[in-house]
């Protein structure tokens, strides 16, 4: 047990490197619980990749965009959020189909994070690339290809989770070191009553990815923070674990009894010194958790 800055008393742990991807800005890794693979992105790498971690192959695919998002569809597949917006692609490795998407300018705006609620929306936010003001937005796209524009504009979207019971939603707004959580109708796709649920010392990095566990604490990313935050849903701080490297900007639970995390980071915004010093930087990680630890929930997958 140790503290942050004084602040609260928590436990300490420590992820290892489980792949040597060295990606330029690993994010959105999934487990994928009926092929019992992980799947992951590298953004401006604009790759899908997919792997194994009882074999411990990493496979690729080439998307040909910039992909900040996607989800598991429950017909198969993927929907993903691109540089260009939505697109379906229907196998790894299989085509990139554009669908109709929100109308903003690809020269300055992403998608960035998503995930699906319990009734199989897939909810995704953009990142407003000048990061000179509040010019993003989420968004909330149907099974039937009907999507709306979900809470006040920020200005890079992160830290999209749900809930296990589905009642509560968080929303991480990147630069301004805030993230928020919303009570959620799932009937409805409305979420309300926002409220600040922790905010970050710049110092200390910055919130980006996150998922929950099966009590709803929410595991978040630190980027340039070297660390992955447990958080309850009132918002305290319960454990930290630590990375070898800044910039941590994703998590998901994985396998069979979803007690293993699995980690995404970026070798991006790095000097050629400190990569030298940092040479996994870009790396998947992995901690088992302990057992007093609840696991993982199993990710909703898109309905259409």
């Amino acid at each position: 047990m140790t503290s942050i800055s004084g602040r609260n008393t928590v436990e300490r742990l420590k992820a290892e490197l489980a792949l040597d991807a060295r990606a330029t800005l690993g994010e959105c890794v999934r487990w994928d619980e009926r092929e019992g693979l992980i799947y992951w992105v590298d953004i401006p790498g604009q790759r899908l990749h997919r792997y194994n971690p009882s074999t411990g192959h990493n496979d690729t695919m080439e998307i040909g965009q910039e992909i900040g998002c996607f989800a598991l569809a429950e017909t198969g597949g993927f929907i993903t959020g691109l540089r260009s917006g939505y697109a379906r692609i229907d196998t790894f490795g299989g085509t990139v189909q554009r669908l109709t998407s929100p109308d903003y300018d690809p020269a300055f705006v992403r998608f960035n994070d998503g995930r699906c609620d319990g009734a199989g929306r897939f909810w995704a936010g953009t990142m407003w690339e000048p990061r000179d003001r509040p010019a993003a937005h989420v968004y909330c796209l149907e099974a039937d290809g009907r999507f709306s524009t979900k809470a006040n504009p920020i200005t890079l979207a992160n830290g999209i989770t749900f809930s296990p019971d589905n009642k509560t939603f968080t929303l991480a707004d990147t630069p301004n070191h805030v993230l928020w959580t919303f009570d959620y109708d799932l009937d409805t796709a409305t979420p309300s009553n926002r409220r600040v649920l922790r905010t970050f010392d710049p110092p200390q990095g910055r919130p980006d990815g996150a998922c929950v566990d099966a009590e709803g604490n929410i595991y978040l990313a630190i980027f340039a923070g070297a660390r992955v935050e447990k958080i309850s849903p009132k918002g305290e701080l319960l454990a930290v674990i630590d990375l070898p490297i800044p910039n941590i900007t994703c998590c998901s639970f994985a396998g069979d009894d979803l007690q293993t995390l699995y980690i995404t980071t970026a070798r991006v915004r790095m000097s050629d010194e400190q990569l030298a010093q940092h040479p996994y930087a870009g790396g998947l990680f992995a901690i088992r958790l302990p057992s007093h630890h609840a696991p993982g929930v199993i990710e909703a997958r898109y309905a259409g």
